[in-house]
């Protein structure tokens, strides 16, 4: 398992799909993450898609987003993150999928 499966699998257990999420298409969100070396958070996750959560008509994606944004925040700091490996994980974009979370 890589260091990016390892995070998004901890990451994975703390992110509940809102509701109404569940049967909506292109659901797909990105949330960009920095780690200090001990797995800690530094500063806010960054959800990459801003401009359509600002876009009218967007509440399902903007509630994904929202939920998924939490999980980071919920779940740091991640374990388990091999210090030799750091440059690998210290700058991350992971991508959370309502399907996959329902159908994995």
């Amino acid at each position: 398992m890589s260091e990016l499966d390892a995070i998004r699998l901890q990451i994975q257990r703390c992110w509940s799909v809102p509701a109404g999420a569940r049967d909506a298409e292109n659901l797909i969100v990105k949330i960009r993450i920095l780690l200090k070396p001990d797995g800690t958070l530094l500063g806010d996750p960054e959800i990459v898609d801003r401009v359509r959560m600002a876009r009218p008509g967007e509440e399902n994606f903007r509630a994904a987003a929202e939920s998924a944004y939490r999980a980071v925040k919920l779940c740091a700091p991640l374990k388990n993150l091999p210090p030799e490996k750091y440059d690998l994980w210290r700058d991350i974009e992971l991508t959370f999928n309502p399907r996959d979370l329902l159908h994995g």
